[in-house]
């Protein structure tokens, strides 16, 4: 209402299995007297593990008159316990398939995936979700995350592909663990869970190291790996591993996200065959390439905070960190790739290797941490403050990574708390 000093008096939650939430099957708090209050305890039924459940609110005024209900929102559970994950630990190789079959139209299904030290998932042939060097870091024998997907709309009636490609990460090492849940509109279930039954194989990536870079070689690809009916009868059978001891628990915090795409400022060679891209600032993250040429060429990527007098990279500061990324051409036509296991903090990209001579589009900055938003912002009258704020908010974005890290760039990006 368009008035002065109005509040709340009281208010009424709904929690339901029903989309419609149009009982409270679950919880009815009833009309609560309350002037407001930011976090409401749950007071219903026990949740069970792996279920989705839909809630409204409404509340009253100063003068006792009653709120339409809201929209109806939805929460999901995790999985609860250890034994409602079916499957075990597989790895060792970084590329993993499974096929399976559904009969029927897919009503509910969700993917819980931990893929250590970063994973990538894939369903019928594309990536599932946004999420980037996932999970975020954890001591792996206290606590490991695990994320979970709506994948409803991503499984089809028949034949169906689910692939995970796999990074070191922190880990130091590559290992699964799978549980799809699938309810069908006929009221029958389904689970795919990660066991021997999966086939592995090394994939393009050959080396991934958080610190060090990532290294693809396109010619090691095999185009339909993640899709159902692709000939996988060479592949071996996926390696059940020892996993770490941690527990089990659903990654809560924003995920690290691609957030935004920056275009370089300028392109230099200050030697022959050495290009380097200005992108006008530092950040954390990697390049997209973009690049034609022959079969087998190795194209460099450098990364790097500064320049040296001559224009040349200089890599002193980032330690041992060799900050390195190789991209083997396939040799068909225009490709396009960027790193999926490592990042770096740096201004600027140094090419190498590059067949002919590139353009200012033949590099991206892909800008990648933690997908926070802001919440509040800053201006002044003296232009000092204001650049003085970018830069602050600038570094604790792009030191953002799971954890608040004490750097991007050189060989540590341990856990700090800013001070």
């Amino acid at each position: 209402h368009a008035e002065r000093g109005q509040i709340q008096s009281a208010y009424q939650i709904v929690v339901s299995t029903d989309p419609q939430a149009a009982a409270g099957d679950i919880w009815d708090s009833g009309k609560v007297v309350s002037a407001g209050s930011i976090q409401v305890p749950f007071a219903g039924k026990a949740l069970e593990s792996g279920k989705s459940y839909f809630w409204k609110v409404r509340n009253w005024d100063r003068d006792g008159r009653e709120s339409p209900w809201s929209l109806v929102a939805r929460f999901d559970t995790g999985l609860f316990d250890k034994g409602d994950w079916k499957g075990v630990w597989i790895g060792n190789k970084n590329q993993l398939r499974k096929e399976f079959s559904l009969k029927g139209r897919v009503k509910r299904a969700r993917a819980h995936i931990a893929g250590l030290g970063y994973y990538e998932l894939r369903l019928n042939g594309r990536k599932v979700g946004d999420h980037v060097l996932d999970p975020a870091w954890t001591t792996y024998d206290k606590r490991v995350l695990y994320a979970t997907y709506d994948v409803t709309t991503a499984l089809r009636d028949g034949a169906n592909a689910v692939a995970v490609m796999l990074g070191e990460g922190w880990y130091k090492s590559r290992v699964l663990l799978f549980q799809l849940n699938i309810e069908m509109e006929d009221g029958s279930t389904a689970n795919v869970a990660s066991d021997a039954s999966w086939k592995a194989a090394d994939g393009p990536i050959f080396a991934d190291s958080v610190y060090h870079g990532e290294s693809y070689d396109a010619r090691r690809e095999t185009p339909g790996w993640d899709r159902a009916g692709f000939d996988d009868k060479a592949w071996p059978a996926a390696e059940a591993v020892k996993g770490p001891a941690g527990v089990l628990s659903a990654q809560l915090m924003p995920a690290i996200r691609v957030v935004d795409t920056i275009v370089p400022f300028r392109m230099t060679s200050p030697l022959p065959g050495v290009y380097v891209f200005d992108m006008g600032q530092n950040f954390s993250g990697w390049a997209r390439l973009r690049v034609e040429g022959p079969r087998g060429t190795d194209v460099r990527l450098r990364f790097a905070e500064l320049l040296y007098e001559n224009g040349t990279l200089n890599q002193e500061n980032l330690r041992s960190a060799q900050a390195e990324d190789h991209y083997i051409l396939k040799g068909a036509g225009e490709e396009m790739w960027e790193p999926r296991f490592t990042y770096h903090g740096f201004r600027y990209v140094e090419v190498t290797g590059f067949p002919g001579t590139p353009k200012l589009d033949s590099i991206r900055g892909r800008v990648v941490h933690s997908a926070v938003k802001p919440i509040g912002s800053f201006a002044a009258s003296k232009d000092i403050l204001n650049s003085l704020q970018s830069i602050i908010t600038w570094g604790q974005k792009t030191n953002l990574h799971g954890i608040p890290t004490d750097c991007d760039q050189r060989d540590e990006r341990m856990g700090w708390m800013g001070d």
